[in-house]
């Protein structure tokens, strides 16, 4: 077995792995697409199937909610592993994005971003009740 093929097979089993999880961009009522850095985040698992390999490249399937999309990927054999798993992260991510918005998408995107938002501060509300609780328990101290 060839060198880039042993390192297309090591990558693939060891760095990459079968399934990988996305973020999906709130889309916003202008048209832009807003990738959330802090708060509520929407993920999307992806599953990979290897349909072929070559040198340097592998034709996967990629399935996701109720989508199957094969993708050719290039795999770069100069690189280091974390930099191929970021850049095929990158690609993957894109590609889930394009895919939701190009069916038309974008409101259950918003959606999905909403229910969030509502599950996040709905737990906070929760945590700070508590915290209050606490407060008044230990005559006024406050807790930080």
């Amino acid at each position: 077995m060839e060198l880039t093929k042993k390192y297309i097979d090591f990558m693939l089993e060891n760095v990459i792995g079968s399934n990988i999880r996305v973020q999906l961009p709130n889309p916003q009522e202008d048209g832009k697409l807003f990738w959330t850095k802090l708060g509520p985040t929407v993920y999307m698992n992806v599953e990979l199937e290897v349909i072929e390999k070559y040198t340097r490249s592998v034709i996967f399937k990629l399935k996701f909610d109720r989508y199957e999309v094969e993708k050719i990927i290039f795999i770069p054999i100069e690189s280091s592993p974390m930099s191929i798993k970021e850049k095929l992260h990158n690609t993957i991510e894109n590609l889930v994005s394009k895919t939701f918005i190009s069916d038309g998408r974008q409101e259950e995107m918003r959606q999905m971003y909403e229910e969030k938002r509502k599950t996040m501060f709905s737990k906070l509300e929760k945590m700070v009740g508590k915290i209050k609780e606490v407060e008044d328990n230990k005559s006024n101290k406050i807790i930080e």
